[in-house]
Formats: C-alpha cells, structure tokens, sequence
C-alpha cells in the first residue's frame, strides 16, 4: 500500500511539472532579445530564457548544498572514528587487572607510597 502510494505521489509530481511547464510556454512565449555584458543573443523566447535561469539557480544551489552534505559526512565520519577509538580504549583500561585484586598479585603493603609522610601539609599528616 505504501508503495502504491509513493508512485501516485511520484507520477502527480510528474505531472504537475509538466503542467507547469507547459503553462510556463504558453504564457511567456514572447521573443526577447537578450543581452548579456559580452553577448547579445537575438529573438530567444522568453520561457526559455527564464527555464535556463531557473536551472541554473537550482544548479548552483544543489553545489552549494553538496559541498556542506560532504563537509559533514566528512566530520561526522571523523567523529565516529575518533569515538570507536576511545571506546575501544576505553574497553581495553576496563580489562585491565587491577594491582592487588588478583590473588597472586602485588600486595598493598609492597606498593611504595607516592608521597612521604613530611612532604604533606601538616593538617594532613597523621598525628598519634
């Protein structure tokens, strides 16, 4: 049914531009000289003219926007990397032993301490 649908709306967009072409020649079909900064082009119909400058405004607007879908594909392929990288680093210090968990391992009274006892400020040094 969906599909269905999609071809009636496909087929009604065909078919209106047509009619809106067509109507577009019937009602600008007047001959125009046309004349551009370097050329002068004689005795071209109007509707051709404008058709032209429609597709070239939607020529130019399509590279415009092609040019920014490629810019953030681009970055967002970059960012998903970069964010499969740091998970699966993430999953790698996850599965990592930690010291004195295993039974066999390091004992917690071998591990040296990172500071001295007089290296610590004096409200942070045991006292007894």
């Amino acid at each position: 049914m969906k599909r269905v649908l999609v071809w009636i709306l496909i087929l009604a967009a065909f078919v209106g531009s047509l009619w809106v072409g067509w109507t577009l020649r019937a009602k600008n079909s007047l001959s125009i000289d046309l004349d551009l900064i370097w050329i002068r082009i004689p005795n071209v119909e109007l509707w051709w003219v404008l058709l032209v400058a429609m597709a070239l405004g939607a020529a130019l607007t399509l590279a415009v926007l092609g040019f920014a879908w490629l810019r953030k594909s681009l970055l967002l392929k970059r960012a998903r990397s970069r964010v499969r990288k740091l998970e699966k680093e993430v999953h790698e210090l996850r599965s990592l032993p930690l010291v004195g968990s295993e039974p066999g391992g390091e004992d917690l009274d071998s591990i040296e301490p990172i500071a001295s006892a007089e290296s610590l400020p004096s409200d942070l040094q045991k006292k007894g």
